[in-house]
């Protein structure tokens, strides 16, 4: 997940990367390990956004749905490194998807490893998880590739059976009348009638909100976009009637 060029994170900054929230921490968090991904598929979402699959060479490696890894790149003899969201259900361990928007090099350097390719990397890292099966709806809202943590958590939600409203408000700055899984969230609206899917334009997350009919006071409310958006975005949703002790956003980075 990425958008904004910045220096190498800090140990710190990797667990629990861009994260407020005024609800309490999940859990122990899992165990982080090493591993090597090896690319099994590379499918383009959108002009600009690619589904990366990886199968990961550690089959032991767990993570909570929300949770992150971060690849190891290199450039000019320096390493990197940047954090990516998993935007899988944890089910599907030890294979993991990623949801990659091409905005700078370790961004490009990701999408163009063939099929086959390999890259190191650790995890899992993050806070804005589901380490539970919640006991309130839930409201999503993504902007651009911030959707990778958010669809993990819906998948995994469906998988557990989970009995209460879900709604996804997606918009997308980078290309706004094309949005990343889009075909899949119309389907699984389709198949699980307490998921409800509200595309929409950036400018528009508000006004989408505000005639969705949801009752803000009574769902928790998961955010991820980029920079400052995110604390944009729950600042309507609390004007909106969202309790903000039960709102969490996390914004992403990229280089």
């Amino acid at each position: 997940m990425h958008n904004l060029e910045r220096r190498q994170p800090l140990l710190s900054e990797v667990s629990a990367p861009g994260v407020r929230s005024a609800i309490a921490p999940p859990p122990t968090p899992l165990p982080a390990m090493d591993c090597v991904g090896t690319v099994l598929s590379s499918i383009a979402l959108t002009p600009t956004i690619q589904a990366i699959r990886l199968y990961l060479d550690q089959p032991d490696f767990r993570f909570w749905p929300g949770q992150s890894v971060w690849p190891r790149f290199q450039r000019d003899g320096k390493q990197f490194s940047k954090i990516y969201s998993i935007a899988s259900s944890p089910s599907r361990c030890p294979e993991v998807e990623l949801c990659v928007s091409r905005v700078g090099w370790s961004s490009a350097y990701l999408q163009d490893l063939p099929i086959g390719g390999a890259i190191a990397l650790r995890g899992p890292y993050g806070l804005m998880t589901l380490a539970h099966i919640p006991d309130r709806p839930r409201l999503y809202i993504a902007e651009g590739s911030g959707i990778a943590p958010l669809k993990s958590q819906i998948d995994w939600l469906r998988e557990q059976g989970f009995d209460r409203p879900v709604w996804l408000v997606q918009a997308n700055p980078e290309t706004p009348d094309c949005l990343p899984y889009e075909a899949d969230w119309r389907s699984l609206q389709q198949q699980w009638p307490l998921f409800h899917y509200l595309p929409t334009q950036p400018d528009q997350i508000g006004q989408t909100l505000a005639q969705s009919g949801i009752d803000l006071t009574a769902v928790d409310v998961d955010i991820c976009a980029v920079g400052d958006r995110p604390a944009q975005l729950q600042d309507v949703a609390v004007l909106l009637g969202a309790k903000l002790d039960q709102v969490r956003s996390e914004s992403f980075y990229a280089f």
